[in-house]
């Protein structure tokens, strides 16, 4: 499968039998990916005016680290522990047989209808993969995305001849952010090693270095936790059907980022501190 490179997302136009630690990566793609979708398809709608409170934010440009390796499991036996030799675990299907397995897992980790509401995409390793690409260098591709936005369309307000982001769409989505939040962290940590074989294969279909999908993951996360926290009303302006935000700084942030801070800052905090936990499993080990 090819991924498809989406640079901008301004726009509004258009709108499985194996253990819970299997779904690492499936989980991380939909994480971050279920909530960025959410911000498509977002058009403008009848500005109402509403008093704000409005103070200068100032946001210095994310400096992100190099991605780091993520390194293999180390088995530790104690003196009182038996020494019998372990089963091998069952092999992995192969990878276009493995559609099942992650549906099924994606169930037994919690996954709901919340965050996985189309059950009949294939493809889904394939999938994850393009789209951890994509996230890494800050894309969304949104055409890879199985999830549905919310209800509730984007809206602004006006105050004093400027624009602003509604605070009150933030609301949107806190089912999301709540869904998230209630991941066990540990069971997502130690899946990443049983379909990381899986997840290699599809990264290297695209053409890309099948080690360096690991380093993927680790940026894709890095650039969740560099997205801004701004309390404070977000300044808006807008070009035919098109929102920007009126910091250039802000503006020239990658398109990920931009989406996640449509979720509001208390939304944004909550998907942090889920990365920052997926992130310290996976390397500290």
């Amino acid at each position: 499968m090819k991924a498809e490179r989406e640079d901008r997302l301004e726009s509004n136009s258009g709108k499985g039998g194996f253990p819970t630690r299997h779904v690492l990566l499936i989980l991380a793609v939909v994480v971050v990916g279920y909530l960025l979708w959410n911000a498509m398809g977002e058009t403008p709608v009848e500005v109402e005016p509403e008093p704000l409170v409005v103070e200068e934010v100032v946001v210095a440009e994310p400096v992100l680290p190099p991605a780091e390796d993520i390194p293999e499991p180390v088995a530790v036996v104690t003196e009182t522990e038996a020494v019998a030799p372990e089963e091998p675990p069952p092999p992995l299907p192969p990878l276009e047989e493995s559609d099942e397995l992650v549906r099924d897992q994606l169930s037994a980790a919690g996954v709901g209808p919340m965050l996985s509401p189309q059950e009949e995409q294939e493809d889904l390793v394939q999938r994850s993969a393009a789209l951890v690409d994509g996230f890494s260098r800050g894309v969304v591709l949104r055409k890879l995305l199985p999830v549905d936005p919310p209800k509730a369309a984007f809206s602004a307000l006006e105050e004093d001849g400027k624009m602003y982001m509604n605070p009150a769409g933030y609301r949107r989505y806190d089912s999301y952010s709540e869904a998230i939040d209630s991941l066990d962290t540990s069971a997502l940590v130690s899946s990443f090693d049983t379909l990381r074989p899986l997840y290699e294969e599809a990264y290297g279909q695209l053409g890309l270095d099948p080690n360096d999908f690991d380093n993927a993951v680790i940026r894709m996360l890095d650039r969740v936790l560099a997205t801004p926290e701004i309390d404070e009303p977000i300044a808006l302006t807008r070009e035919s059907v098109m929102y920007k935000y009126a910091d250039p700084q802000l503006e020239q942030l990658t398109p990920m980022q931009k989406q996640l801070m449509r979720m509001g800052p208390d939304n944004i905090r909550r998907i942090k501190e889920k990365a920052k936990a997926l992130r310290e499993g996976l390397l500290n080990r």
